[in-house]
């Protein structure tokens, strides 16, 4: 029995929610006609090619394939389950939930319930006798209070083998459960499992909406080699997607419009205890695409804190070099030596940090700064000012480049001529580099398998008004439709329109993630055929006629399977004559379907004749 039901939980949660409210807090849209626009969070891109559209409930991305409903976005961009994605809806629209279990609880829903429990377990063992030590750290030499121990969910991973391991057995977990979640390891001589994290301060790595992903443990050994550890990648957790802090800082993002990229835990909360919200860290990895897309949903402007050391200082040439690429505005902020955001905030207060904050640099300022002092009083300034100039060339708004460059000229006193000559030489460099790879990418979901025909009868199915659905409904009997996606697409929109839901319904019911996608991109994209009538037909018009539309589509179904015959002809033909056999009977079908060919593609351009063959219809 189908799942699509008007009366399902699933289908009010989905009835209660408006999805462009849902992705406006992911993505800035702007509304285009019936559709909203804008940059997609699923691949880095500068013409907007993301599609929403809140009387279908869909979103599509015409640039990378992504597309599906309210629950596809919030599953496929949070990295949470599709029960997870029910339960924050269902609580957003007031909607109290059964108890529900579906197909849909996957291994990401079992390794949450893994880290939730684990997280509890780490939170209880630093508040014991056990975690004194743990608990005296971060209170004396970090100086953090329990407000924030509390806040970021610190926890504590007892020196012990299998300290989690047994806890979570009591709790019912199996073995090969909890290893899902990286938190267990197997022994080399196959003889049980280990902790992962032991003697550490355990730090929770949470989803946007607050799920813990992971963890990063601070080792408390001093003989230790590695101070930090993080979780491995698993179904809940991949690395370089997310920030940690984000749930913490995301709405003082939004309030403050920029936002303070940090590189390890202890800073990040440091600064957040002394009363500055808006920080996130990376965690000690390099700044990825993934994590610019996170920051981007919440502000434009971004500064750099990393370490005053020769590491701290690369990493925020690289970090700016990217932000600028993906039109972030970025500023660098400079810490004395020896210092980190840490130890500042904590001798000096959040007074003076902010004031580091006012003052931080551009990155023509940064660059130029930076690389005279390492090179020397000697130093090279053409080799400066091209290594600036390469940064410049990552960012598209014209208007930005100019002002850096009035900046550049003014301070080495060029002519700005001089730098645009440089800038575009540097930018030909990038676009060969990048040539290779745009040509080798392809959309992966790409729809282009599936006829023309096919595509304007799922968007007409989804289009019309009731009464005509049923008529259109009742004549795709008639059509021999070859592809087993379009056929699985076009039964489920026929369902679901029946039964009285949302198109984004069928989004749900169908078998695969790709076949998901390729649906989204039919029902958001105009049709290509059948243009004589569209104009007539299209929803709002005063004189919809869409039998007439259907006989136009009957045609193209028709001319298609001609095609297909034909070619089947010439290779039978082709084989015949190399074997010396008659051939006239394929002769006189492939004339027959010559002819019937024409005859279709004369009707199907012209008004009285598509007339005549609608009449026909009847």
């Amino acid at each position: 029995m189908s799942r699509i039901n008007s009366e399902s939980v699933v289908e009010q949660v989905r009835q209660a929610t408006d999805i462009v409210d849902i992705i406006s807090q992911y993505v800035r849209l702007q509304k285009r006609g019936r559709n909203y626009l804008g940059l997609c969070p699923f691949h880095t891109e500068k013409t907007p090619s993301f599609t929403v559209n809140r009387e279908k409930g869909l979103y599509h991305c015409f640039g990378c394939g992504a597309g599906g409903n309210v629950f596809t976005f919030l599953t496929q961009h949070d990295k949470i389950s599709f029960g997870e994605a029910l339960r924050q809806l269902a609580a957003r629209a007031n909607i109290t939930l059964p108890s529900y279990s579906s197909g849909k609880q996957s291994e990401v829903d079992e390794v949450l319930d893994v880290n939730e429990k684990a997280a509890r377990y780490y939170r209880e063992l630093l508040r014991s006798s056990e975690g004194a030590p743990a608990l005296a750290y971060l209170k004396e030499k970090r100086s953090f209070t329990d407000e924030s121990i509390e806040q970021f969910m610190i926890g504590y991973a007892p020196d012990r083998w299998d300290g989690l391991l047994n806890y979570l057995r009591k709790k019912g977990l199996s073995e090969s459960l909890i290893e899902k979640s990286g938190l267990i390891l197997k022994r080399q001589d196959g003889s049980g499992y280990y902790d992962r994290f032991r003697a550490r301060v355990m730090f929770p790595v949470l989803s946007p909406s607050g799920t813990v992903i992971a963890f990063g443990g601070r080792t408390l050994k001093p003989d230790e080699k590695a101070k930090y550890i993080n979780s491995p990648e698993t179904a809940a957790y991949v690395k370089g997607r997310t920030l940690f802090g984000i749930y913490q800082a995301k709405d003082a993002m939004i309030e403050k419009d920029a936002a303070i990229l940090v590189e390890g835990y202890a800073d990040l909360i440091a600064l957040h205890q002394s009363g500055i919200r808006n920080v996130v860290a990376s965690s000690g990895t390099a700044l990825t695409v993934d994590q610019i897309q996170y920051i981007s949903r919440y502000t434009q402007n971004v500064y750099l804190v990393y370490d005053a050391d020769t590491a701290g200082q690369t990493a925020s040439m690289r970090g700016a070099d990217i932000l600028l690429e993906h039109g972030m505005n970025v500023y660098i902020v400079e810490l004395p030596a020896g210092e980190d955001p840490d130890t500042f905030v904590l001798s000096n207060g959040s007074e003076e940090f902010m004031r580091l904050i006012a003052g931080a640099m551009n990155i023509v300022e940064f660059k130029a700064s930076l690389l005279s002092r390492r090179k020397g009083a000697s130093s090279d300034q053409a080799s400066i000012i091209r290594s600036i100039v390469e940064s410049l060339a990552k960012i598209s708004d014209q208007i930005r480049v100019n002002l850096y460059v009035k900046d550049l000229a003014a301070k080495y006193g060029l002519r700005e001529e001089a730098i645009y000559q440089e800038l575009k030489k540097s930018r030909s460099g990038q676009t060969r580099r990048e040539t290779g790879v745009s040509l080798a990418s392809t959309t992966a979901n790409s729809s282009s398998q599936i006829a023309v025909a096919d595509k304007d009868l799922i968007n007409l199915l989804l289009n019309v008004d009731e009464s005509q659905f049923h008529v259109i409904a009742g004549q795709v009997g008639r059509l021999e439709i070859q592809n087993p996606v379009s056929r699985e697409i076009i039964e489920k929109v026929i369902e679901a329109r029946k039964a009285g839901v949302q198109p984004s319904a069928v989004v749900d019911e169908l078998s695969s993630d790709r076949v998901r996608k390729l649906f989204a991109e039919m029902a958001l994209a105009a049709p290509q055929r059948s243009k004589i009538w569209w104009e007539e037909i299209r929803p709002g018009s005063e004189t919809p006629d869409y039998l007439k539309w259907i006989s136009q589509l009957l045609i193209s179904f028709e001319l298609e399977q001609i095609e297909q015959k034909l070619k089947i002809l010439i290779s039978r033909t082709a084989e015949a004559e190399r074997k010396k056999l008659p051939t006239d009977e394929l002769d006189y079908q492939y004339q027959e379907l010559v002819g019937r060919k024409r005859v279709l593609s004369e009707t199907y351009r012209d008004k009285e004749l598509l007339g005549q063959y609608f009449e026909g219809l009847r």
